[in-house]
């Protein structure tokens, strides 16, 4: 049995080296047009007037206000120089000065009777556009533009900016502020891409703010109040980006906790053999390109036991393993990874490593000698994580075991129930039409995180075709 495999992974360590074959060389990355002489000279005397002595004080303070009290320290401002021109913006055309009104109006009424017309025409658009909004992105169109809506007012806007057309991903969210200027739609400072699953806790947020500030100013439009609420806006943004990782659980119920045991191997050809007779450990082919390594599965079956307690929080990790053939199906535990003279032992848990470490001492005893383990958080972990380059799975996986695997995990989520969806399947919740909204933002999730996969190379669900066979037509529709 050890010969077979062996000249099973000789086989696939030659497919696994394969390349992709030649592709056609991308179109080269537009680049935003040049400020004109008009706008370049109108943002250096905005940049004069409200850095004048005059507004000294308002500075320090506005700073302190956008940073923390710590952003100054000695008359220093220590900030990473990123995050300036956000600063800058909120400065010129949201904070109130001491004066009772706000830069970019007093430069209108003191400067702007000065200016030629064309800087005169500019800065009024300037005044009327320059709000830090919220957004949702509805199509990309690289190197050309972005179409967003406005999540409060339900306004669209095509937005001619290439660097946010290279930047963002349809159904992110972000805060921005769009700019007109001589007659371009664009984005001015810097904007923070949140995903579509940060979308509920800074939209209810948004909403919340909106709604007491109509009871409060009934007659203020919503121009008024992204303007006197910005800065809430921001700060929400910078909590849900700062926001500790969700708890994550495995399915026995344990956080998730990544973790290894590393073992001295005495005699790698007997290990070998013993994992390969092991039901519980299937081979998964060559552990890295050389073929130095190799990679079994650890699986639940056989005798593979860890002990399992109720999930009622956060979110739940599953991972599976399918046979070559694509019938079977089991969870997979863990991986091990065996060398010439070493042996490691990766989980996701303790409790699974315990579990592993002791079944590994069944199946190979005195074989292994353990040197150790080590424990990592699960955040380190994603923050070290270098993402994978795109492959051509084609040459690794059978087109139609990887179409079975698809169209398994495609019924599975159709018919599972989802809290979102009042603990309904997104079968069951297209069947009713009061739910509509509902599993259109599951959806927009579901194809944030395909579409990523497919741009990564990766096996991915066609959500276009999840819809139709639901019988929903495409978002927005």
């Amino acid at each position: 049995m050890a010969e077979k495999r062996r000249t099973a992974r000789k086989r696939q360590s030659s497919v696994s080296q394969r390349r992709p074959g030649s592709q056609a060389t991308p179109p080269p990355r537009q680049v935003a047009p040049p400020a004109s002489r008009n706008a370049r000279v109108l943002r250096e005397r905005i940049q004069d007037f409200a850095y004048q002595q005059r507004f000294r004080a308002d500075v320090d303070r506005a700073i302190r206000l956008y940073h923390g009290k710590d952003a100054l320290q000695d008359d220093i401002l220590v900030l990473d120089e990123k995050r300036i021109p956000d600063l800058q913006e909120w400065y010129v055309h949201d904070y109130v000065t001491s004066e009772g009104e706000r830069v970019i109006d007093l430069f209108a009424r003191d400067i702007g009777p000065q200016l030629p017309t064309a800087q005169r025409q500019m800065l009024d658009d300037w005044r009327r556009i320059n709000r830090y909004r919220l957004f949702e992105v509805q199509e990309v169109e690289p190197g050309l533009r972005v179409t967003v809506q406005d999540l409060l007012g339900g306004e669209t806007l095509q937005v001619s900016d290439i660097s946010a057309s290279y930047a963002l991903h349809r159904w992110q969210v972000f805060m921005a502020r769009p700019l007109l200027t001589e007659g371009r739609l664009h984005f001015t400072g810097s904007m923070i891409p949140l995903s579509p699953l940060q979308k509920p806790a800074l939209l209810e947020f948004a909403r919340g703010l909106w709604n007491r500030y109509q009871a409060q100013h009934p007659q203020a439009s919503l121009n008024d109040f992204y303007r006197d609420h910005s800065l809430d806006l921001i700060r929400r943004q910078t909590e849900i980006v700062n926001a500790p990782l969700p708890v994550v659980y495995t399915p026995e119920g344990h956080p998730v906790a990544p973790c290894t045991a590393r073992y001295a191997v005495t005699d790698p050809r007997a290990v070998e053999e013993r994992l390969d007779q092991a039901e519980e450990f299937a081979y998964a082919g060559p552990a890295d390109e050389d073929g130095t390594a190799l990679a079994y599965v650890w699986l639940l079956r056989g005798r593979s036991r860890v002990p399992e307690v109720p999930v009622t929080e956060g979110m739940v990790l599953k991972t599976e393993w399918m046979s070559v053939s694509g019938e079977l199906s089991c969870r997979s535990l863990g991986d091990v990874r065996l060398w010439a003279g070493r042996l490691e032992l990766s989980c996701l848990s303790k409790e699974r490593l315990k579990a592993g470490k002791a079944l590994l001492s069944k199946i190979v005893g005195r074989l292994l000698l353990h040197l150790g383990d080590t424990y990592q958080d699960l955040e380190d972990m994603i923050e070290s994580a270098e993402p994978s380059p795109a492959r051509d799975i084609s040459s690794e996986i059978d087109s139609a075991i990887m179409r079975r695997v698809l169209e398994t995990q495609r019924d599975e989520w159709l018919n599972t129930p989802v809290p979102g969806l009042g603990d309904k399947s997104p079968r069951e919740a297209a069947r009713d039409p009061a739910m509509r909204e509902q599993i259109d933002e599951l959806f927009k999730v579901l194809e944030y995180i395909e579409e990523q996969k497919r741009q990564d190379g990766r096996p991915y669900l066609d959500v276009v075709d999840l819809r139709r066979e639901l019988g929903l037509p495409p978002v927005g529709s």
